[in-house]
């Protein structure tokens, strides 16, 4: 059983509650528009592009996401020196359109994963978000012969709101798993426009380019300009250490024995 309460409370604005679980925001986001969000899973692709986006973009800290038994995580953000919680929302106003991202750092969704998806919904509905945009990745070695570099999975309202023109569903024998499936389902039956953005991606280890295939495509749906020169720079940095391990390994094996 789900009980679910919002309350407008003097210096934390409005707090929404799902259980243990609450979003509180301090001030009010103006002109709703874009809500996004993404998770780490298949090449950490949710996790590199939501940090992206909230350093990138003209963003600020508004509002937290609290819960019970909290991973024990506090650590200072590289490019604002701010001191990171694990669920923060970040608020981007623009001239055409507003953005609002929630950005995770640590892993709490092993217990909370339901209530935390389900109050995000909830927020997302309430402040009459335009569309929800969220961000994961594929397993690259279930591409095949797909010349495409991502897929997307839309919800029911989405489809009857944007035409999908020549973007390719998710297969229909594969499936979403994790905290980005049950936020889908929420938005889902809430009848909430929705988008994932699942790239191809390296299944075992960070993967920028997939990150930059992501915000790419973001471009071309809401054309929001993202810098990704510091993905890049990561992309190449992951390149250079993996080519070096490869070379060591060789080293080591040294030259063929024979009998």
């Amino acid at each position: 059983m789900y009980v679910m309460l919002m309350l407008l409370i003097p210096g934390l604005g409005v707090v929404i509650a799902v259980n243990s679980v609450r979003i509180n925001v301090m001030e009010p986001i103006m002109r709703p528009t874009y809500f996004l969000t993404g998770f780490a899973g298949i090449g950490m692709v949710g996790y590199l592009v939501v940090q992206h986006l909230s350093n990138s973009l003209n963003c600020r800290r508004v509002g937290f996401l609290v819960m019970p038994r909290e991973p024990p995580f506090s650590a200072y953000v590289i490019n604002t020196n701010m001191l990171s919680t694990p669920g923060e929302i970040y608020y981007c106003p623009g001239p055409e359109f507003t953005i609002s991202i929630i950005h995770w750092d640590g892993d709490f969704m092993t217990k909370y994963a339901h209530e935390v998806t389900r109050a995000l919904a909830h927020w997302v509905y309430i402040n009459n978000f335009k569309e929800a945009i969220l961000f994961g990745g594929l397993d690259n070695r279930l591409r095949g012969e797909d010349a495409d570099q991502l897929r997307v999975a839309v919800t029911t309202e989405y489809r009857k709101r944007q035409s999908l023109g020549g973007i390719k569903l998710m297969e229909l024998n594969y499936a979403i798993v994790g905290p980005l499936a049950l936020l889908m389902n929420e938005l889902e039956r809430l009848g909430i426009p929705a988008i994932s953005i699942l790239p191809y991606a390296e299944p075992f280890r960070a993967d920028p380019n997939a990150a930059i295939v992501a915000i790419q495509f973001l471009k071309e749906l809401t054309g929001i300009e993202v810098d990704v020169s510091r993905l890049k720079e990561l992309a190449d940095m992951i390149d250079k250490e993996l080519k070096e391990i490869q070379e060591s390994i060789k080293r080591k094996e040294g030259p063929p024995h024979y009998i």
